[in-house]
């Protein structure tokens, strides 16, 4: 299983996130302001891919906006309020690259009043850049072995291994392997934005 997809469009994330946030009036300080980003960050951002899920949320929920959004995804229209089909066109996939040694994909169209935000993370081999964010944390491992280094220790995790973790406390993933690991993550907010 892969979701490392083809890139089709991340060289456009950058000029979305702009159109979006000038469509709002916005400048990068006024988003700054908004999302607790620095604007040196966010400019980073505007020009190249996508940053760490959890600082797309910020910036999606600044923008008042949709993660999926950003990505090209589709849903099925709800047949009610509660249930939401993710069915994502296999053209239309997006993937982040250069975050640190990891890579994401959507699971949801909207995350929007959600409190569980799922997508898939692809480990590439090496250490990824640690990770603190806000609420808690279920992985998956679906293919491939990584390590998890967390509160100091490295918990050996393959295929199968479940975890579940507070992400306040900063974490980060090890992968001593050749293969890039594929894991499902779920992220759980306290707040919602």
């Amino acid at each position: 299983m892969d979701c490392m997809v083809a890139n089709t469009g991340l060289e456009d994330f950058g000029n979305k996130l702009r159109q979006l946030r000038k469509a709002r009036g916005l400048t990068l300080s006024a988003l700054a302001t908004q999302s607790g980003i620095t604007k040196g960050y966010l400019s980073k951002i505007e020009r190249s891919s996508p940053p760490p899920f959890s600082t797309l949320q910020a910036i999606a929920s600044s923008l008042g906006v949709e993660v999926g959004s950003f990505f090209g995804t589709q849903s099925e229209k709800p047949t009610s309020s509660n249930l939401e089909i993710h069915v994502p066109r296999s053209d239309s996939w997006q993937r982040s690259e250069n975050l640190g040694g990891y890579s994401f994909l959507p699971l949801l169209q909207s995350y929007k009043s959600k409190y569980l935000s799922p997508f898939l993370m692809s480990i590439k081999p090496g250490a990824t850049a640690y990770f603190k964010h806000d609420g808690e944390e279920f992985l998956y491992v679906l293919d491939g072995h990584v390590e998890l280094e967390y509160e100091g220790r490295r918990h050996a995790l393959q295929q199968g291994s479940a975890i579940y973790l507070d992400s306040r406390i900063r974490h980060r993933f090890h992968n001593s392997t050749q293969k890039t690991a594929q894991m499902l993550a779920v992220n759980f907010a306290y707040r919602r934005f």
